[in-house]
């Protein structure tokens, strides 16, 4: 019984590592942040709505909260926000993201 396996050092290290893959996401990444002026690891301020009830009135409070950059997609931004403990990430579509960004 003959048994054959496949040499994978005769392929190129690219293919192997998917190091191609890694580059041309790389390279969509800048071209998103390029897009919508934002950069990963920096921090940005958005408008934050909370709803307040208290004493039978409802009040709408606005709030300007600063969250870091943490990852740029295709379709929408990840936001690291710190609280206590580990912190909180949210993502938000690009549309929801430029209407609350100030």
């Amino acid at each position: 019984m003959k048994v054959s396996y496949k040499d994978i050092t005769s392929q190129s290290t690219e293919v192997l590592w998917g190091t191609r893959a890694v580059e041309r996401d790389k390279k969509r990444q800048q071209e998103l942040e390029q897009l919508h002026n934002v950069r990963v690891g920096k921090e940005v301020k958005i408008q934050v709505e909370d709803s307040d009830i208290s004493d039978g009135r409802k009040r709408k409070r606005v709030e300007i909260k600063k969250a870091t950059v943490a990852g740029v997609y295709e379709h929408f931004i990840l936001l690291h926000f710190k609280v206590k403990g580990n912190g909180l990430q949210e993502t938000f579509f690009w549309d929801d993201f430029r209407k609350i960004r100030r």
